[in-house]
């Protein structure tokens, strides 16, 4: 079932209303906070069809909507297919960087990054043995009454690092800025959760630099951060 450009509209209308408030939002209201020039049962047609795909869904009876992780996942790569230049251009290798000045400041850059995005950020530099990771706490005051006792594992997980490190090395990463969102994250209390991660090369060694956070993130401005971080 082929989307149209309004089906579009109204997902992304749906994606940064959850992204700005976390609410689920109805038709009457999607209408009265957005000219569509439709009428209100056109757009209850097509959130039926949205419906109908997985990508957004109702969290309970009679409730407005709210974006699935597939919808989430239809909306990024819709994003990085309309501004691939601005969000996905292939990571650059850094040989420009002196090695033993980015190794002193991966906790400065590791934090910048953190404060910038208000996620997790995080370092993993296997041949080095150097895996950072910043912004727990207050990611935890944030968002654990919204993601409850996943948040520990989360937390658990980073303090463990040799195990993240094999985890974030584990993820198929390529060239691009990778997103996972949800359940591509694979392991069970990561599903609410989006990873974007940036492979980079410096001196011919892999280097990931990332960030974790709630799947009600700031995809465009996270996804542009991550790529800019060591530009």
């Amino acid at each position: 079932m082929k989307l149209t450009q309004r089906n579009i509209d109204i997902l992304k209308i749906i994606i940064d209303e959850y992204i700005e408030t976390g609410s689920v939002i109805w038709s009457k209201l999607l209408l009265q906070k957005h000219d569509l020039w439709v009428s209100p049962a056109t757009v209850r047609n097509d959130m039926a069809k949205l419906e109908s795909l997985g990508l957004i869904y109702q969290p309970y009876n009679s409730a407005g909507r709210l974006p699935s992780s597939k919808g989430l996942r239809a909306f990024v790569n819709y994003m990085m297919t309309q501004y691939p230049d601005h969000f996905i251009s292939p990571a650059r290798h850094t040989q420009n960087h002196s090695t033993e000045k980015l190794l002193s400041n991966v906790h400065t850059i590791t934090f910048d990054l953190s404060q910038n995005t208000g996620e997790i950020a995080f370092f993993v530099i296997p041949e080095e043995n150097i895996c950072e990771s910043t912004g727990k706490g207050i990611f935890l005051e944030k968002n654990y009454t919204r993601l409850g006792e996943s948040i520990f594992s989360l937390i658990k997980m980073l303090e463990d690092k040799r195990s993240f490190e094999e985890f974030i090395m584990a993820l198929p990463n390529g060239e691009w800025i990778n997103v996972y969102i949800g359940e591509e994250n694979i392991i069970p209390y990561l599903k609410d959760y989006t990873i974007i991660v940036k492979q980079v090369y410096i001196d011919g060694k892999k280097w990931y630099i990332g960030i974790i956070g709630s799947l009600q993130m700031d995809y465009s401005f996270n996804i542009s951060a991550i790529k800019w971080v060591l530009n």
